[in-house]
């Protein structure tokens, strides 16, 4: 009676273990066969949401929407929160020509799965049809968070749009955010090769006049746009923002050095350079400064020390004062004006060395009608190469200014 008992009791329970059992057999080669064979997937377990979204995807792209909606709304019934459910069925009814309920069902697909890079990428299309800049580069920001590496398809696409005002616009507010991929996108804007200037234009202006660039963008902007040669316009928009002490620009910025050198534009960049030692001091008496550059014997090609012009052409006159103590190379320190152009150097000064006291230098030139679109002012060591270039002495520079001569 006892062994009977027990045999009944076994069986009974074998039941509910076997069909455990099989479930989880089930489970298991549902999983295995989820994403490449989704038919076989479902006939070990006929509602695993996987192998139905495989299906629906790949009925899809077989362009049979019908069938694709039928299994896409098999799987909402039983997982009604399956937002790439909602992407099939928006899809399918995109296929089929019906734009407004593919636009609601990406919508909803949107909200239910907002990790879904397809339906992003399809809201972001239909909002740029639709003149909704601002909802398009939600979408994008959220593409691009998600997925980083597109940035490089993306990033054309987006300096080819902000030819449009409107979309600069937007662009601009986007980037205000400091969205991650901002640094790409600006420098896209700036490439000579692959940006575009009205493009570039457009969004940097945009950013400028909300306070939305960076001392360090703003001067890669301007830098930019005088090595694509278009010198004029990174002036005007130097000339626009540069603090104007007396009401306007003279031909040489702060060359009493009131300011210290921004090393943006057209005002004094200073170069880091090997051998030489750098710093402004306080001029007694006036509310300047003097720039003082130590050399300490090392070949150097220039001191670091120069400054965009802007100038038409015709005859100038540059001053300066100056003062030297054991200032020593091979052939003095000079000061050049370069044209960027092919006119190359359009004036050079007369040789600094020794020791001297305060003392004002001039310096003539003259800027030709062609050739010369812009200038650099720079103080260089004229001596090509090798030991020669060896500087060594100290040197105290202030009170520069440029003045057209009739």
């Amino acid at each position: 009676m006892t062994s009977c008992f027990r045999g009944s009791l076994i069986a009974i329970l074998a039941v509910p273990l076997l069909f455990a059992g099989w479930r989880v057999i089930g489970q298991m080669q549902a999983e295995r066969y989820a994403q490449t064979e989704p038919e076989r997937a479902l006939r070990w377990r006929p509602n695993d949401p996987r192998a139905l979204l495989a299906l629906a995807e790949r009925q899809l792209a077989q362009g049979d929407a019908p069938a694709a909606q039928v299994t896409a709304r098999r799987l909402l019934a039983h997982e009604p929160l399956q937002g790439e459910a909602f992407r099939i069925l928006a899809a399918a009814s995109d296929k089929q020509g019906d734009r407004a309920q593919a636009f609601r069902l990406y919508r909803i697909a949107a909200r239910r799965a907002p990790r879904d890079v397809p339906t992003r990428a399809w809201l972001a299309q239909r909002y740029l049809e639709q003149g909704d800049y601002a909802q398009a580069l939600e979408q994008i920001d959220n593409l691009l968070r998600m997925s980083p590496q597109k940035i490089r398809a993306v990033t054309p696409v987006l300096v080819q749009l902000a030819q449009d005002p409107a979309f600069a616009e937007a662009l601009a507010g986007t980037l205000q955010s400091e969205p991650p991929w901002r640094n790409r996108v600006l420098a896209a804007l700036r490439d000579p090769k692959s940006g575009n200037p009205l493009a570039a234009g457009q969004v940097m202006q945009a950013l400028q006049a909300n306070d939305g660039l960076s001392k360090d963008e703003y001067m890669r902007w301007l830098d930019s746009l005088m090595a694509q040669g278009r010198w004029g316009e990174a002036y005007a928009r130097w000339a626009g923002r540069a603090a104007k002490p007396d009401g306007r620009l003279p031909l040489l910025y702060n060359g009493d050095f009131a300011q210290m050198p921004s090393d943006t534009g057209f005002d004094w960049r200073r170069r880091r350079v090997p051998g030489v030692l750098l710093q402004f001091e306080p001029a007694a008496g006036s509310g300047g400064q003097i720039a003082y550059l130590q050399f300490i014997g090392r070949r150097i090609p220039s001191a670091g020390l120069e400054q965009a012009l802007m100038l038409s052409p015709g005859r100038y006159r540059l001053t300066m004062r100056v003062r030297a103590q054991a200032l020593r190379s091979e052939m003095g320190l000079q000061w050049q004006v370069i044209c960027v152009g092919p006119a190359r150097v359009a004036g050079r000064s007369d040789p600094i060395e020794g020791n001297f006291g305060w003392r004002e230098t001039a310096m003539d030139f003259v800027i030709p009608p062609t050739g010369c679109p812009g200038q650099w002012l720079r103080l260089v060591n004229p001596v090509p190469s090798g030991a020669g270039q060896l500087v060594v002495g100290q040197l105290w520079l202030t009170a520069f200014t440029l003045a057209p001569q009739t």
